[in-house]
């Protein structure tokens, strides 16, 4: 299916965000992104947006590799947009996610490959790694920032940066909005005093895991690897604690005490475990809030995996990582606007529900692949809607009419 004119839905969404595009700008936009919608992570993005343009395909291919537009200011605008629509009240709480994912690539000249460690497939493969700060807000997520980590040999010891400090720079930058709340979530790898600090400059709490190899010392007792401590303290401290979990209730032993961790400071230590799982899968968590309770900290940290959810609708459903740009710009386009496309996916499901949905406190949408299949199904009856009211014949409208009502939904019949 061919489709010439932006649609209706799509309009809306890139109309307040391109009003500094250019018109050639905004047509590869639009063009891109719906071939995103109807081709998916197998198709190549780039082929079925020829057959909505009659410009050359170095045009498409200019307009990621090397045309003048800032992705990343897209999607942090289209983000900013969706949340103000969505008017946050007094104390409720944003959560920001810091984490990475890790995209194997067989090209050998592609921009910043290097060799890494790939914990899904556990080996090492060659790459890229991404650094994301999301969004969770009333039980959504939504990716606010992929920063592309460059390695030393590509970029050389004077513009190198540690993932550590990307990560530092992005809470550094992320927005606050007035009387909100907001708590920072990452894993073990990023608790370092420069991201901690850059949370604490902000005012804002954060949680995260700790290594067993940490060095902790109690309000009471001595300083020791978390390790070597968290067993004996579990032991003579744990209480009982039922907590919901994605599939019911799940009881749990967790115990907690305010310690002073290296490198990190004053901080809230909470061991949890399972009554009958070995102790090699009990979990430390720490946090700067030292004056919530336990199973609070347990269930707040327990967010971090919305990102892991959001990595595997990126990579699975969008095809985050099925680029074959070779330049250093053109794969940050890439992963900006195949974000940019899970917003506009989130936007129509958020339109569709009524004013009383809206504002509960978790927003129930339905999955990625939902989503974009009801919206290749309404770009569908959109082009055919046009392709009807252009055929003048009475004869021939009502037998396309027939021929398309097999392959569109029922609505669109009615």
């Amino acid at each position: 299916m061919i489709i010439d004119k932006c649609p209706k839905s799509l309009q809306a969404f890139l109309s307040p965000l391109t009003k500094r595009f250019t018109k050639p700008q905004r047509a590869r936009l639009w063009m891109v992104l719906s071939a995103w919608v109807m081709t998916g992570p197998v198709g190549k993005v780039l082929h079925w947006a020829l057959n909505c343009s009659t410009r050359h395909r170095t045009s498409l291919a200019a307009f990621l590799t090397r045309s003048d537009w800032d992705s990343a200011q897209l999607l942090r605008a289209a983000v900013e947009r969706e949340l103000k629509r969505l008017q946050p009240q007094t104390g409720e709480v944003l959560e920001w996610i810091i984490d990475d994912t890790r995209i194997a690539k067989r090209g050998r000249k592609m921009a910043a490959v290097s060799k890494m460690w790939d914990h899904t497939e556990q080996r090492f493969v060659r790459g890229h790694i991404v650094v994301t700060a999301a969004l969770r807000f009333r039980g959504m997520i939504w990716p606010w920032q992929l920063e592309l980590w460059l390695p030393r040999s590509y970029v050389g010891t004077n513009r190198y940066r540690k993932m550590t400090a990307i990560a530092a720079e992005m809470i550094g930058k992320l927005p606050s909005f007035p009387g909100t709340k907001v708590r920072v979530l990452f894993d073990a790898f990023y608790l370092c005093p420069l991201v901690t600090k850059a949370c604490v400059a902000r005012g804002w709490h954060w949680f995260s895991v700790a290594s067993r190899n940490r060095t902790f010392k109690p309000e009471r007792g001595q300083r020791r690897k978390l390790g070597a401590w968290y067993q004996g303290f579990l032991r003579h401290n744990s209480q009982r604690v039922r907590l919901r979990r994605s599939r019911g209730w799940r009881w749990l032993k967790i115990a907690s005490t305010t310690g002073s961790l290296a490198r990190i400071g004053t901080v809230r230590a909470v061991v949890s475990k399972r009554p009958n799982d070995p102790w090699k899968n009990a979990v430390l968590f720490v946090t700067n809030a030292t004056k919530l309770q336990a199973r609070d900290i347990v269930a707040i940290y327990e967010h971090r995996w919305d990102i892991e959810v959001l990595f595997k609708e990126l990579k699975g459903t969008l095809g985050l990582g099925t680029y074959q740009v070779l330049s250093e710009q053109g794969i940050r386009h890439h992963l900006h606007l195949c974000a940019l496309t899970h917003i506009w996916l989130t936007r129509q499901s958020l339109d569709a529900l009524d004013a009383q949905a809206r504002k509960a406190k978790t927003l129930s949408l339905p999955p990625l692949r939902e989503r974009l299949e009801s919206e290749r199904a309404v770009l569908q009856a959109e082009r055919v809607t046009r392709l009807l009211r252009r055929t003048r014949q009475p004869n021939w409208r009502r037998k396309l009419r027939h021929v398309f009502a097999q392959f569109l939904p029922a609505s669109w019949a009615a």
